[in-house]
């Protein structure tokens, strides 16, 4: 009798282990469409996902922020919006306060008609610290946020500025309260260049910022772009005889860079492909991940796992069509792209988006699938040898940092943060441009500017948030800074614009808050 009850606890616990090991992956969306575009291991070990929502239509509905405990298991969710316009996170970046800062897109404040770029600064308690909306004609978006030692942001904008035969991709830097200080648009130098668009958004190690995406020049190659830290343009990469576009990126401690691609060439398909290029932009070489085996794939998601391997997210079929036929897998490959290890994660035609490395080493991965006719998230975690890692039964807290429980709910997004095109100051202007401290103020305020160097004197105008006009100020010829008394002005946005009799010389903005 006792035997038979040790094999039986013997068959309950070999089985436990089992069902421990199969519980990935993790699926969530279910009844609705959503979409995952960035994954994050948060400081107590669980995880945030990034996407959003969409209607039968295709159109988002409601930006996601869900976070995980250690095994994938939903501890709380929030969406934004109402359902009636557009809005959708496509990138993220966990800041040095403990917080989240999230970039995408809305189109609540453009009478829904057009979508406007949108960042959203989230503390340790997942709510809304800022929100700042760049407004500008057309349809433009967020496509990648990074936060600066100091604590500031580069964003990369898409379309911004309504141009879309010059301006398609610009980077803009803000404060740490989302405040942008300046823009630049990239890809201006050389004029062969069109429908560039920059597609995610690298800070390399000596902190200058890497764009990749694709350009036509002509038809549609890989494209990257280098920038310093003023967002000056060192030098683009075009790899010229090859179709198709750059994802993602990783350095090396070697300085080299590797990039997934979907690309084609020499009478090939479209290919999952590895491209390497060093840090001036020098192109090495390029990797077919599959040979000349399959008839179409793509790469998108990678992660350096140490000085030698690589995780890589690719999609691959053997057949041309049907188009949703084909296997999502994940591999581990070399510095020269030899495949060490695979795993097949479901049969369909979609691309892993997003791998990144948790603190004990396990490779998280995260991409869309259908599902009952859905689009849902699937996120899995794997080990080493990419096999299904086992559930965490040790105990985790989650959200120390909040003082009370996070809840999960549905709000309207409701951003009180608005800028225009023409207020940001390229970085030329802004090197000219009028400082304000303190900046919020409340009863004396200090200009700064550039000295005039001339014989005549300026003119400070301040202006309200209705554009009238509150106060002039004469300056005397090569006065840098001037004081003055704010004590009587009401709370809110002041437009400054310092000019002389023939034209305006600077322009900034203060804020009066008490």
């Amino acid at each position: 009798m006792l035997k038979a009850v040790y094999i039986l606890l013997l068959f309950i616990v070999i089985t436990s282990n089992i069902t421990i090991g199969q519980e990935w992956p993790k699926i969530y969306g279910d009844s609705f469409h959503s979409l995952v575009r960035d994954i994050k291991e948060n400081y107590d070990k669980g995880y945030f996902i990034v996407g959003y929502t969409y209607d039968y239509n295709g159109i988002p509905e409601y930006s996601w922020l869900i976070k995980t405990d250690i095994n994938g298991s939903m501890l709380w969710n929030k969406k934004f919006g109402d359902g009636n316009y557009l809005n959708g996170f496509t990138g993220s970046e966990l800041t040095n306060d403990n917080g989240l800062i999230i970039c995408g897109a809305t189109s609540k404040y453009e009478n829904q008609a057009e979508y406007d770029a949108l960042f959203i600064k989230f503390n340790f308690c997942g709510e809304i610290e800022w929100c700042r909306v760049f407004r500008s004609p057309g349809n433009n978006y967020g496509t990648g946020i990074l936060q600066l030692a100091d604590g500031s942001y580069i964003g990369m904008l898409q379309y911004y500025g309504g141009d879309l035969e010059n301006i398609r991709i610009s980077l803009v830097k803000m404060d740490n309260t989302g405040e942008p200080i300046w823009i630049e648009h990239l890809a201006q130098e050389d004029s062969l260049i069109y429908n560039e668009e920059g597609r995610f958004l690298t800070l390399t190690s000596d902190s200058n910022y890497l764009v990749s995406g694709r350009c036509y020049y002509p038809g549609m190659v890989p494209f990257w772009i280098l920038t310093d830290q003023d967002g000056s343009q060192i030098w683009d990469l075009k790899w010229g005889n090859n179709t198709g576009k750059a994802h993602q990126v990783i350095e090396q401690d070697s300085g080299l860079f590797y990039s997934t691609a979907m690309c084609s060439g020499n009478n090939r398909p479209l290919t999952p492909t590895i491209f390497t290029f060093d840090s001036n932009g020098q192109a090495l070489s390029k990797y077919y991940l599959l040979g000349d085996t399959i008839e179409r794939g793509s790469a998108s998601g990678i992660y350096k796992l140490n000085d030698s391997n690589i995780a890589v997210g690719i999609c691959w079929s053997d057949i041309a069509i049907p188009v949703d036929h084909g296997y999502s897998e994940i591999i581990i490959t070399d510095t020269i792209g030899n495949t060490l290890r695979k795993r097949l994660l479901l049969e369909e035609y979609k691309v892993p988006k997003q791998i990144i490395q948790t603190y004990d080493s396990k490779i998280l991965v995260a991409d869309n699938y259908v599902v009952d006719n859905n689009w849902d998230i699937y996120l899995w975690k794997l080990n080493s040898d990419l096999q299904d890692d086992t559930l965490y039964t040790q105990p985790f807290t989650y959200d120390s940092l909040c003082p009370y429980p996070i809840t999960s709910d549905t709000v309207d997004l409701n951003c009180s943060l608005f800028v225009d095109i023409e207020e940001i100051p390229t970085k030329e202007e802004y090197e000219n441009n009028i400082r304000f401290y303190p900046n919020p103020g409340s009863e004396l305020v200090t200009f700064s500017y550039v000295e005039q160097n001339s014989n005549k004197e300026a003119l400070i105008y301040v202006y309200n948030s209705f554009g009238i006009l509150v106060k002039k100020i004469r300056i005397p010829d090569r006065q840098n800074q001037h004081t003055i008394n704010i004590s009587s002005f009401s709370s809110g946005l002041y437009i400054v614009v310092l000019r002389n009799e023939r034209k305006i010389l600077a322009k900034g903005k203060f804020i009066i808050a008490r």
